[in-house]
């Protein structure tokens, strides 16, 4: 079995966002393997651990992907202030005698974006609607990269590094069995710590606050579990309505332009324009085309804008109508870097504070609590692509590491296996498996 064919059987998807199959990702060559250790959003804390004490493992698994894309550059990039990740990783790189790099990111809000991290690393640009293997690069995660490293040694992706913060007990990191409910991962963290929770699973600036978080679950690509409270800040900006927005926009947009000159793609060179998507929304014009380059990032709306609207909510409505339309424009890039990005990129530390999470800030902690459930609901699709199909029945007996769920030959999907031992109880879109807590 090839390298391609172990990730791929192993499951390993991208652990954040929309969860990539990463033997897709790696089935293209490239003359650089970037693995992104920037961490981007403020809170999370699970790549800064694994970079800390899992540094061997993480610099053979990024040679071990260098070499399958056959790039001749493998580069770590982590920002500049962790100090004590990158002394453990440049150890773990002179104990392996591996020819893999480090290279220093900023410490600013979202370097942590696959095209920022191409831009610092090689002065690279990748084009509007582009992806980074259109110039060269290949950008994995740390936790995909040590996933990615697991599977080429047999063993599938069943467990998450979480960081657990905000209106909780005991916030630190959490080894978590995929499939296990978001209520028994706060009940581990010593429970809630207001009346009035709200729980938003990834990061502050672009998790996906739940509407219904006793039924969600960890999946591959969950790397935060947040509480705040009701009357949080970001809570009651993502509860405002479609009308809401189009009213404070038709009132309140003074076009000052701030969402667009700090807007990190149009920084890069992007041709992308939200205070004219503002204008457009607030009239009721068609759907700024520009709209479609959003990153979704926030940075507009919750670290430009001086009136607190909503820039970012606003160009993902528009980018869905453009995509019902099919449209599909196409742009240039205006330059490689506008001249203004070094001095316009939004510090992390100012990020933190804006949107009042840095409060329930905390140091990477020494250890990590593991999470032992009695049952998991292990969804068959935490992927971009297709759903996995079962390969089990209810009544059947399983074994961590299992394979429970297989995707079709030739399609983009991933493999999903169990989590903990136990019997198949149910198998829908989810496969749920009942054990001995532990086990």
């Amino acid at each position: 079995m090839n390298t391609l064919d172990k990730l791929r059987a192993g499951g390993v998807v991208g652990g954040g966002g929309a969860g990539f199959p990463t033997w897709k990702k790696l089935s293209a060559p490239a003359d650089t393997l970037l693995v992104n250790g920037a961490e981007c959003e403020p809170l999370l804390q699970s790549d800064q651990y694994l970079m800390l004490h899992e540094a061997e493992a993480l610099v053979r698994a990024a040679w071990e992907l260098g070499q399958t894309v056959g790039a001749k550059r493998m580069v770590i990039a982590l920002k500049d202030h962790y100090h004590a990740q990158r002394e453990a990783l440049e150890q773990a790189i002179a104990r392996l005698q591996l020819p893999v790099e480090l290279h220093d990111l900023p410490t600013v809000y979202p370097v942590g974006d696959e095209q920022s991290v191409v831009f610092e690393c090689t002065g690279r640009a990748v084009p509007p609607r582009g992806l980074p293997g259109s110039v060269g690069c290949t950008v994995v995660s740390v936790s995909t990269t040590l996933n990615a490293g697991r599977a080429l040694a047999d063993v599938p992706v069943t467990r998450r590094l979480v960081t657990v913060a905000g209106e909780v007990a005991n916030p630190g990191l959490y080894d978590v069995p995929i499939g296990t409910s978001i209520p028994e991962v706060l009940a581990a963290a010593g429970g809630i710590t207001t009346d009035t929770p709200r729980i938003l699973l990834g990061g502050p600036m672009m998790g996906a606050l739940q509407t219904d978080p006793e039924h969600a679950v960890v999946t591959k690509t969950c790397g935060g579990v947040l509480v705040f409270d009701d009357r949080h800040l970001l809570v009651n900006r993502a509860r405002l309505t479609i009308e809401q927005m189009r009213s404070r926009a038709r009132s309140c947009c003074i076009q000052c332009r701030s969402c667009t000159d700090l807007c990190p793609r149009y920084l890069l060179g992007h041709p992308i324009y939200p205070h004219l998507t503002m204008r457009g929304f607030g009239s009721g014009a068609p759907a700024e085309p520009s709209a479609i380059l959003c990153m979704e990032c926030g940075v507009c709306e919750l670290f430009a804008c001086p009136m607190g609207l909503s820039p970012r909510r606003i160009q993902q409505l528009e980018k869905e109508e453009l995509r019902k339309a099919k449209a599909n424009p196409s742009f240039a890039m205006v330059e490689t870097q506008r001249e203004t990005r070094p001095w316009r990129q939004a510090p992390s530390g100012r990020i933190a504070l804006r949107v009042d999470v840095a409060r329930y800030a905390f140091d990477t902690p020494a250890t990590v609590t593991t999470v032992a459930p009695h049952t998991v609901r292990i969804p068959l699709k935490q992927h971009i692509g297709a759903p996995a199909t079962a390969t089990v029945r209810v009544g059947d007996s399983v074994r961590a590491e299992q394979l429970i769920g297989q995707m079709a030959p030739d399609a983009l999907g991933a493999d999903v296996h169990a989590s903990i031992d136990g019997q198949v109880t149910e198998v829908t879109d989810y496969v749920t498996i009942s054990g001995e807590a532990g086990v």
